[in-house]
């Protein structure tokens, strides 16, 4: 046999395997209902989602719990900030209202009354601003 002979056989064997690889797609695919195969790949998808809602609302609930821990730890630590300071401002209050009292003007004299009402605010003024620029204590 020649060359030429030898190729067109070998061109002749693999068109006769592609027909035949053709064929049995077609069979396969004549055998497969496209409706079973839609409602089965549904299902899967429903499945699929539940498994995933049942992951999110686990993660949910873990999430919710953590959150609720930490707002109780922070109004407990708030709450013993307030407690341990609750002093000092008291003192701070006491010490304002004295101020407060101490500037009203006492008798008739109205010319000298402005001078001590202005001293006054300004002890007070210093006093608010003492307490405004405190630093609160770490958490």
């Amino acid at each position: 046999m020649t060359e030429t002979t030898q190729t067109e056989d070998k061109k002749a064997k693999v068109l006769g395997k592609i027909n035949e690889i053709k064929s049995n797609i077609e069979s396969f695919i004549s055998d497969v209902n496209v409706t079973d195969l839609k409602k089965s790949f549904g299902l899967m998808v429903k499945d699929a989602q539940k498994d995933f809602n049942k992951l999110i609302e686990k993660d949910l609930t873990a999430v919710k719990k953590k959150l609720q821990k930490e707002k109780s730890d922070i109004e407990k630590k708030a709450k013993r900030f307030l407690n341990e300071h609750k002093k000092e401002i008291n003192s701070l209050q006491a010490r304002f209202e004295k101020l407060m009292k101490s500037s009203k003007v006492k008798g008739p004299k109205v010319a000298t009354a402005a001078a001590p009402k202005k001293k006054a605010n300004k002890k007070v003024a210093k006093a608010v601003k003492k307490v405004a620029t405190k630093k609160p204590a770490a958490l």
